[in-house]
C-alpha cells in the first residue's frame, strides 16, 4: 500500500491535482492517475476525503494520499438477481466492497451498481446496502435508494428477516448443533478485531454442522443478532475459526470460507414474504 502524507507549502494559490503532481514528482505519477487517485475517494485535504481535482490550495493544508495493492473484483450484471421499485438484491462475491470504505469510495457496490444501472446521480446518492457484508464474505445483500424505504427496512430488520449462512471451519466441532449466546465488545483491537467480553453487546448465533471431511466440517449459522463479525468471533472463540480468516485465526486459504446463503424477509418489511436463495461462488472449495 502506497500511504504518503505531506504538508503543502506554498506563496501562491494551486490546484490539488497540481500540487500533488508537484509532491509526487519522485513516484511519478501523470496528472491523468492523479485525478483518478482523487476522484477514487484516496486523497485527503486536512483529514477529510476530497474528490476535487481542482480544489485550490492556500497553502498550510496536510494532505495524505493512499492507493491501495489490491486489485478490485469487478462488479457483472449477473450480480443483479432480483430488483422491485428502489430495492436491489444482489449475489455479492468475496473481495467486494459492500460499502464506501477507508481509502475505497470507486467500484464498491453501491457505486458499481448505480452505473450499471445507468441512475441519475441524486439517485445513486440515496442507494445504500440495508445489510451489510464484509469484504471477503459472498452471498446476498440487498440494496436501496429510497431514503424513507430504506428505514423502514432497518426498523423491522431483526424482527422480520431471517438470515442463514454457510461456513467451512477448522477444526471441525465435536457437537452436531449449538446455540451461541456469548457477548461481544464494542470496540474491536488495533488489529481491528473484536473479542468475545462479558460486558459487551448480546449476540446470539445457531450452528449446525451439515457435513464434515476429516478435521473440517460445513456449517450453517443462523445469526439472530447482527453484531459486526458476530459469526467470526463466535466461531474463532470455540476454537472452530472460518477457514480464511486470517484475522480470526482461520486456516490459512485462497478465500474466506464465509457465504450468505438464503435471505428471507417478510411482510410488513416487504408488500409480500420474498425468500431467495444465493448458491456458493465457483472458489468456494473445501481445503485440500
Amino acid at each position: 500500500m502506497f500511504d504518503q502524507r505531506f504538508t503543502f507549502q506554498s506563496s501562491e494559490p494551486m490546484r490539488l491535482d497540481s500540487a500533488l503532481a508537484e509532491l509526487l514528482a519522485n513516484v511519478p505519477l501523470s496528472k491523468r492517475r492523479i485525478r483518478t487517485v482523487i476522484d477514487d475517494g484516496s486523497v485527503y485535504v486536512n483529514k477529510k476525503r476530497t474528490r476535487k481535482a481542482g480544489l485550490m490550495l492556500q497553502g498550510g493544508e496536510s494532505l495524505r494520499v493512499v492507493m491501495l495493492d489490491e486489485e478490485l473484483v469487478p462488479f457483472e450484471a449477473e450480480q443483479l438477481i432480483w430488483q422491485q421499485r428502489h430495492l436491489y438484491l444482489i449475489h455479492k462475491r468475496t473481495g467486494q466492497y459492500a460499502q464506501e470504505a477507508l481509502h475505497r469510495s470507486k467500484a464498491c457496490i453501491p457505486d458499481a451498481l448505480a452505473k450499471h444501472l445507468n441512475m441519475h446521480p441524486r439517485q445513486a446518492k440515496l442507494l445504500r446496502p440495508v445489510h451489510r457484508l464484509d469484504r471477503d464474505t459472498s452471498g446476498l445483500m440487498l440494496l436501496c435508494s429510497d431514503a424513507k424505504q430504506l428505514q423502514h427496512l432497518q426498523a423491522l430488520w431483526h424482527s422480520h428477516v431471517k438470515k442463514s449462512y454457510l461456513a467451512l471451519v477448522s477444526p471441525a466441532p465435536e457437537w452436531d448443533e449449538q446455540r451461541i449466546t456469548l457477548p461481544i465488545a464494542k470496540q474491536k483491537d488495533r488489529l481491528g478485531r473484536f473479542h468475545v467480553k462479558s460486558s459487551g453487546r448480546a449476540c446470539d448465533t445457531e450452528v449446525k454442522v451439515l457435513e464434515r471431511r476429516g478435521n473440517v466440517a460445513l456449517l450453517q449459522l443462523i445469526p439472530h443478532t447482527g453484531r459486526t463479525h458476530q459469526l467470526r468471533v463466535h466461531l474463532s472463540h470455540i476454537g472452530s475459526p472460518i477457514v480464511g480468516d486470517r484475522r480470526y485465526q482461520g486456516q490459512r486459504h485462497h478465500r474466506l470460507m464465509l457465504h450468505a446463503h438464503a435471505l428471507r424477509v417478510n411482510k410488513p418489511a416487504l408488500s409480500k414474504d420474498m425468500e431467495w436463495i444465493a448458491e456458493t461462488e465457483e472458489n468456494w472449495q473445501w481445503p485440500g
